[in-house]
C-alpha cells in the first residue's frame, strides 16, 4: 500500500520503519512532538493500520529522554535482562533486543539545554516496539535513524559519535561458576550468599566483541533474586559516567582510571535479592554489597587489563 516516504518529523525512511513493523496494513504516524528553542523533547509513534486485520497492531515508539549513561546496563524495571540485548560493535554506542533500543548521544551539543537538568544526565534516543517483536538489526537501524535526526535537532556536530555500528553483539549463554561472566576466576563471594535464598545459579553475559559487557546471575531463591554487572571501557559511557558525582563506590557504579584509559564498573540487584540481604540485617546488606563491588571490580580490571583492576 502506499503511504508516507518518511515519518517522525523526517527522522525514518519508510524502508526502515516497514523492516520493523512487519505484516499486512499501512504505516500511519499517531503522534509527533518537537520541542524547539531550546530542542529539548522529541517524541514520535508510529502503527501499522488495517481494516481486514483484527486486534492492535504493533506500534514503534522514539522518544529522546536525558538518563544517566548507564541507566540500561544494570537492573531495572523498564529495562529488564540487559545481557540479552546485542550492543554495538564499530560505531554509535547502544544496545538493541527484539523489542527495545538506545542509543547514546554526544554530550556538550550547542542545543543541549533542558529545564531542570542534571549534570549527570545525558540525551538518550530510545525506541519500544510493543504488541510485536522485530529483527534486532532492523530496530537498530531504526534507532540511528532516530537519533542521528534528534542530534541535530540538538546541535550536535560529532557525526562519527553516531555512525551505523558495524555489526551487533549478542549474548552468549551460559558462563561456568568458576569462571562467572566469562572472567577467568571470578565467583560471587561468599558473603553475598544467603544459604536457601540466594544461592548459586545461572548466569547469562554478552560478549566480548563490544566494549561494554553485561551479566545477569540469576540467584537461587525466593522471588527469583537477581544480580546485573557491567562494565565498560568505551568512551562514551565513562566520560558520561565521569559528570555524574553520584558514581561511587558506594553507590555501586564508579570509573576506574586505566592506562589505557578509563573503566566504568556497575553492580546493581532487583528488589528480590535486595529484600533477602536486608532480611538478613543492615550490616549483612552493606557487607554483601561491598564484597560483591570490589570482587567484580578486581575481576573487570584483571580481564580488561586495567592495572589497578579494583586493588
Amino acid at each position: 500500500m502506499l503511504g508516507q516516504d518518511r515519518f517522525c518529523g523526517d527522522a525514518l525512511p519508510s524502508s526502515d520503519v516497514s523492516a520493523v513493523l512487519g505484516g499486512p496494513g499501512r504505516l500511519a504516524q499517531s503522534g509527533l512532538y518537537e520541542e524547539s528553542d531550546p530542542y529539548y523533547s522529541f517524541s514520535c509513534k508510529v502503527q501499522r493500520t488495517s481494516k481486514f486485520v483484527g486486534g492492535d497492531q504493533p506500534l514503534l515508539e522514539a522518544e529522546l529522554s536525558f538518563d544517566k549513561a548507564d541507566f540500561g546496563l544494570g537492573a531495572s524495571r523498564l529495562w529488564k535482562n540487559a545481557s540479552a540485548s546485542s550492543y554495538f560493535i564499530g560505531g554509535a554506542t547502544g544496545a538493541v533486543s527484539q523489542t527495545q533500543a538506545w542509543v547514546l548521544l554526544p554530550t556538550g551539543c550547542a542545543k543541549e539545554v533542558r529545564p531542570a537538568s542534571q549534570q549527570a544526565e545525558i540525551p538518550v534516543l530510545k525506541m519500544n516496539l510493543t504488541r510485536g517483536s522485530s529483527n534486532p538489526a532492523a530496530l537498530a537501524r531504526a534507532a540511528l535513524a532516530t537519533a542521528q535526526h534528534v542530534a541535530a535537532g540538538l546541535g550536535c556536530t560529532d557525526t562519527n559519535a553516531l555512525k551505523m555500528p558495524a555489526r551487533l553483539q549478542g549474548p552468549v549463554g551460559d558462563t561456568s561458576p568458576a569462571d562467572l561472566c566469562g572472567m577467568k576466576g571470578f565467583q560471587l563471594p561468599e558473603a553475598a550468599l544467603v544459604k536457601g535464598k540466594a544461592e548459586p545459579g545461572t548466569a547469562h553475559v554478552t560478549g566480548r566483541g563490544s566494549r561494554t559487557r553485561v551479566c545477569d546471575i540469576m540467584l537461587q531463591g525466593p522471588g527469583e533474586p537477581r544480580i546485573s554487572l557491567a562494565v565498560s571501557d568505551d568512551p562514551a559511557v565513562t566520560k558520561a559516567l565521569r559528570r555524574d558525582e553520584t558514581a561511587t563506590q558506594g553507590s555501586g557504579r564508579t570509573v576506574t582510571a586505566c592506562s589505557s584509559g578509563d573503566l566504568y564498573v556497575g553492580v546493581s540487584f532487583n528488589d528480590a535479592y535486595r529484600d533477602v540481604l536486608l532480611d538478613q540485617g543492615k550490616d549483612t546488606y552493606e557487607t554483601a554489597r561491598s564484597a560483591l563491588f570490589t570482587s567484580f571490580q578486581h575481576a573487570a580490571g584483571k580481564d580488561f587489563g586495567c592495572p589497578t583492576g579494583g586493588e
